[in-house]
């Protein structure tokens, strides 16, 4: 009788050796088999190490990047979104960009008292500031745990900001949001206990097509009521501080980014004509994430300042004209206990 048991014990040997080594067919791997790919006119690969390290931070930028800058000292730029975006605007207020703003070029963070984080809570504000939210409907807790009133001359201060942009930077945070369910509009944050009804207050992690919902609806906004705007598109790198779902907070801010993301990049592709004319995508995240090997601070959440100054550096490159590159403003170590914003300026200097 054949001894079954070492056939089997061969046979299994052999098919752990293939999980093991993933052998190559090569008479179907030759140059004659491979040049029948086709790749197309568009036809990217991924950079390795070496070539990430060549190429810099243009492996990433690598067709998104406009023609030519948009941003000149006359240009009214804008800003809003996570606490990333400020970035951006004490960068350009220091360096004499931002003159036609009124009162102050540091003015130009549309904060209010909150960061707008979620696409759902940008949207709010254009269908705010263009009349398409009653003010009664929503209810707004600035940081400090303080009711915001949505008054009509905050209204009109809003409004009169879009209005007089030329260039909107539009940091997207998350996709985790608290809404009222009885007026279907999203907070601006989680509220304090004594003002959380549960009857009323509900969590949702918004979808991909909630998501690019909003985004359409910022740039149908966008093109009725400031047609000449330009809006570049970000996403913050900051991860979410905290997560209300039952799962691990850095699982929760992977899909948080990935949802807004991918409805961002949904969005651009719905827009293709305007790609490079009136909407552009600067890849922050993607620099923090894939370029810098540790990017963030001893919280595990807020970008280094040395990281934050190499993003902000590139995004000056290629988006501000080089004549305005100079430092204007003192430094900030009076106001910034921490040094950390300065020393952010410092390093984002033109090299």
């Amino acid at each position: 009788m054949p001894d079954t048991t070492q056939g089997a014990q061969s046979d299994a040997e052999r098919t752990r050796r293939v999980v093991v080594e993933w052998p190559i067919d090569h008479s179907v791997m030759s140059p004659a088999t491979l040049s029948r790919w086709y790749k197309g006119t568009t036809y990217r690969r991924l950079p390795d190490k070496t070539q990430l390290g060549t190429l810099g931070m243009d492996a990433l930028g690598d067709g998104w990047l406009p023609a030519e800058p948009l941003i000149s000292r006359a240009t009214r730029v804008v800003a809003i979104g996570s606490c990333f975006a400020r970035y951006f605007i004490l960068w350009l207020a220091e360096h004499g960009f931002n003159e036609s703003i009124p009162q102050s070029p540091y003015n130009a963070l549309l904060r209010f008292g909150s960061l707008l984080e979620s696409p759902a809570s940008i949207a709010q504000q254009f269908r705010w500031a263009f009349g398409e939210l009653d003010d009664n409907a929503v209810v707004w807790i600035d940081k400090n745990k303080e009711v915001f009133e949505a008054s009509e001359e905050r209204r009109q201060l809003v409004r009169d900001t879009l209005l007089a942009t030329d260039v909107l930077i539009l940091t997207l945070g998350l996709s985790e949001v608290w809404y009222d369910r009885v007026t279907g509009e999203p907070l601006w944050r989680a509220l304090p206990v004594d003002q959380f009804d549960p009857e009323r207050h509900v969590f949702r992690v918004e979808t991909m097509a909630q998501t690019l919902q909003w985004l359409e609806t910022i740039e149908r906004l966008r093109a009725r009521h400031v047609p000449d705007m330009k809006i570049i598109f970000t996403v913050s790198p900051v991860p979410l501080g905290v997560t209300f779902r039952p799962v691990s907070a850095l699982t929760a801010n992977s899909a948080s980014k990935a949802i807004v993301r991918a409805a961002l990049d949904e969005f651009l592709r719905n827009h293709q004509e305007e790609v490079g004319r009136r909407a552009f995508y600067f890849p922050s995240y993607e620099l923090a994430t894939n370029y810098f090997i540790d990017p963030y601070g001893p919280d595990n959440r807020h970008i280094s300042p040395t990281v934050a100054a190499g993003i902000i550096h590139y995004f000056v490159k290629h988006y501000c004209s080089a004549d305005m590159i100079e430092r204007t403003g003192r430094s900030l170590r009076d106001l910034d206990s921490t040094g950390e914003l300065e020393q952010f300026l410092q390093q984002s200097r033109a090299r």
